[in-house]
């Protein structure tokens, strides 16, 4: 028997040796008798002189039915109890007892054998069966009472110390279960952020990489590792190549963080990514860097907007300074007083470029009022929505070679602020001419139902893709198409339509595809007023 076994064994047989509970030690999963208390010795089942070294089962008859209780406790560890054990005794008298297991455990609390208590029943069952020797009965039971006290005392303790062990087995098993959880959480933090992120390990391994991060940086591998980014056409913004290992990777594992730095990320199909990059570091106990984090967004489409906006301005300065220089003309030449220029003429000629500038100016200030929250002021009146869209109309023909067309009712009138619904309608029928299919009628459609009045520009020719629709409406913004094919504009007449429909408690919805054309609708209640702000 090793060592740490025989010291176990004499650690107990000194707890258990004067215990008046019959008690019996055994070890290893054969469940040899080690010890057996002198308690246990005297139960009348045990035969004289059981030797030490045998296996439980041997010890007496019936000793067998205990062996899969015994094989449980050793087994899962946990105290159990056979209520009601009959056993032979060796003079042929049936023996009644209650067998109490519960596991042997040294000081690492590893399990090398088995407590057996067998309690004696059979007192009990004879004071039972002699209920009219009422004193010795009452004074069997009150002794009975004590013993059971006693062994549910012991029973207690044993199970009390092996709970205490479970316990500890929980909470260790908790904290697992709590670190693993925190873990899971973290990562699905990671893979619903639309920023990447990558975590490399203090040996450059690759850690993790979120789904956003394998999108942005174009990696089909669910694994990437550091190769794929050697691959990576990082530029810096003036063109020069950008080593990721060496300008990125080292700086942060070096315990340098940075922010906020903009790359060029070239892609194998020629489409170019502005990211911007940061990074840092986690240290561990003793401050040295565990793992280097790279977060990484995509600006590209706020660089594009950028320049669209640019663009815009460089438009609208552009048409102002082109209708002030023809007033600023014709005011010089009035003054000059020349022969063969009709100061009347003259005249018109400035008021239309100070009426183009004036509209300039307002749509502007109307866009300006439409970021801010504000609202479009409206002039509310009764007026005929077919006539506002009929005189818009005529005004177009005489650009466009009569391709505008009005269909729909005769009359459909409201209260509605005349000025701005026809610079809305204008804005759309003259996109339509501008964009749409070169010769292809425009066609404006005035409906009114119960409770609504409908303006809907249509035209044919290539449709609006599905990413330019979701900002179409967004202040200086253009669509790809518009910009490549060289056509003027500002990007605020789509926005100044939206601005007008919301003020008169309305909407504008957009249908464009190959099948259909574009169709831009404008719905507006038959009555403003309610919907109009304060002031």
């Amino acid at each position: 028997m090793p060592d740490g076994d025989v010291d176990l064994i004499h650690r107990y047989r000194a707890m258990a040796e004067g215990s008046p509970i019959p008690t019996l030690l055994t070890v290893t999963d054969e469940h040899i008798v080690r010890y057996a208390n002198p308690a246990f010795c005297g139960l009348p089942v045990v035969p004289p002189g059981a030797p030490a070294g045998a296996r439980f089962t041997s010890l007496f008859d019936g000793a067998e039915a205990l062996e899969a209780l015994l094989d449980g406790v050793f087994r899962d560890g946990v105290t159990d109890v056979a209520p009601d054990v009959a056993l032979a005794c060796p003079d042929g008298t049936a023996f009644h007892g209650t067998a109490i297991v519960a596991p042997l455990l040294d000081e690492r609390a590893r399990r090398r054998g088995l407590v057996v208590q067998i309690l004696g029943m059979t007192e009990q069952l004879t004071a039972r069966a002699r209920e009219a020797r009422a004193r010795e009965a009452r004074a069997r039971e009150a002794r009975a009472r004590e013993a059971r006290a006693r062994e549910a005392e012991a029973a207690r303790d044993l199970k009390d110390a092996n709970e205490k062990l479970i316990v500890a087995g929980i909470r260790e098993q908790e904290l697992a279960e709590r670190a693993s959880q925190s873990a899971a959480e973290l990562r699905a933090l990671l893979d619903v952020m639309s920023q990447g992120v990558t975590v490399f390990g203090a040996a450059r391994e690759v850690v993790l990489v979120n789904p956003a991060g394998r999108e942005l940086l174009g990696f089909s591998s669910e694994s990437p590792t550091l190769d794929d980014y050697r691959r990576c056409d990082l530029r810096h913004l003036d063109g020069a190549p950008l080593d990721f290992e060496q300008d990125v990777l080292s700086r942060v594992l070096g315990g340098e963080p940075f922010a906020e730095e903009e790359v060029l990320l070239h892609l194998p199909d020629g489409a170019v990514r502005h990211l911007v990059l940061s990074g840092g570091a986690v240290r561990d106990a003793r401050g040295e860097v565990a793992l280097a984090m790279n977060l990484y967004r995509d600006v590209t489409q706020v660089r594009e907007l950028e320049q669209v906006r640019e663009q815009c301005m460089s438009f609208i300065t552009h048409d102002l300074r082109g209708s002030m220089t023809a007033a600023m003309y014709a005011a010089e030449v009035i003054g000059m007083d020349r022969a063969g220029y009709d100061p009347r003429v003259l005249a018109g000629r400035i008021v239309r470029s100070l009426s183009r500038m004036d509209e300039m100016i307002r749509t502007l200030l109307d866009v300006q009022r439409i970021r801010a929250g504000h609202g479009i002021p409206l002039l509310l009146g009764a007026c005929d929505l077919v006539a506002i869209a009929r005189e818009v109309i005529d005004d177009l023909r005489s650009f466009h070679d009569q391709r505008a067309v009005l269909r729909g009712e005769a009359s459909v009138e409201g209260i509605w602020s005349q000025g701005e619904l026809r610079r809305a309608i204008w804005n759309l029928a003259s996109n339509a001419l501008k964009y749409g299919a070169t010769g292809a009628p425009v066609v404006v459609t005035v409906e009114k139902t119960p409770e609504h009045a409908v303006v809907a520009v249509h035209n044919e020719g290539p449709p609006i893709p599905l990413e330019d629709q979701a900002h179409l409406f967004a202040p200086f913004v253009r669509t790809r198409a518009a910009m490549a094919g060289g056509q003027r504009g500002w990007g605020l007449g789509l926005t100044f339509v939206r601005g007008c429909a919301e003020a008169h408690g309305g909407r504008v919805t957009l249908v464009s595809d190959a099948k259909r054309g574009t169709t831009f609708t404008l719905e507006l209640p038959l009555d403003a007023r309610p919907h109009r702000r304060p002031g």
